[in-house]
């Protein structure tokens, strides 16, 4: 874990060196899981009132082999309330989820000014049996750079809770191209995700993720998601 938590830290540190502004302005797309977000975790943005984004994922299973299909929808219900829906399918397997579920988040704070820090609560997965979490995040924007993000998520995992911190970052290169990288991480588990996502406008979005890139088949041990190659698009309505 230590190694695999320096190895985060290296790759956010050339991240944020590395990086330049923001040279479009972009809307807010969705993570892995649904909710507008970084790789795997949510970020503290939230969908503008009014506006809509969907999410396809296509992927495999570096492990088992099986494919995934993933799905999401998000809408800006009121002023700084996001509602989703989430499901997926897998190959060989009945169902990746038990169903299509809901995704809520709520943003608590927001600010104008430079480098605005923002914060926002939520739920993924409402309703489901055993993939449901809660989480606070916060989202610190820094002036002609790179966004960071940090936060608490906490699941619940054979009916016990399981608290897990979250760190993530996110920088552009060039003026099209996202660099993603965030992380899960507690007392039995630790998850790195990689990603990148390419503009071609500041609606639509095709990414290629990595999940889990840490794991090792041969020392196994607990994990958030699978070990996972993913593509996909996210398409926002610029209302």
């Amino acid at each position: 874990m230590k190694k695999s938590f320096a190895m985060f830290c290296i790759t956010s540190v050339i991240l944020l060196c590395c990086g330049g502004a923001f040279a479009l302005d972009v809307f807010p797309s969705s993570s892995i899981n649904g909710p507008t977000g970084v790789v795997r975790i949510p970020s503290a943005d939230v969908l503008p009132y009014k506006n809509f984004n969907i999410g396809l994922n296509y992927g495999s299973n570096v492990v088992t082999k099986t494919t995934s299909f993933t799905y999401n929808m998000n809408l800006g219900t009121f002023q700084g309330m996001e509602l989703g829906l989430v499901g997926a399918t897998i190959s060989d397997e009945a169902q990746l989820k038990e169903g299509v579920f809901i995704n809520l988040k709520y943003g608590l704070a927001t600010g104008s000014y430079d480098n605005p820090l923002y914060l926002a609560i939520g739920v993924e997965n409402l309703a489901s049996y055993d993939q449901t979490d809660v989480y606070m995040v916060a989202t610190r924007y820094f002036k002609d750079g790179p966004k960071i993000h940090f936060g608490f998520m906490g699941d619940f995992p054979g009916d016990k809770f399981r608290p897990l911190g979250m760190l993530g970052a996110e920088v552009l290169f060039g003026d099209r191209v996202l660099c993603l990288t965030d992380m899960l991480a507690g007392e039995t588990i630790f998850e790195l995700n990689l990603g990148v996502k390419y503009y071609f406008s500041p609606a639509l979005v095709f990414s290629i993720t990595g999940l889990n890139v840490t794991y090792d088949e041969t020392n196994p041990k607990d994990f958030k998601d699978p070990k996972s190659v993913l593509v996909g698009f996210s398409w926002t309505n610029p209302l």
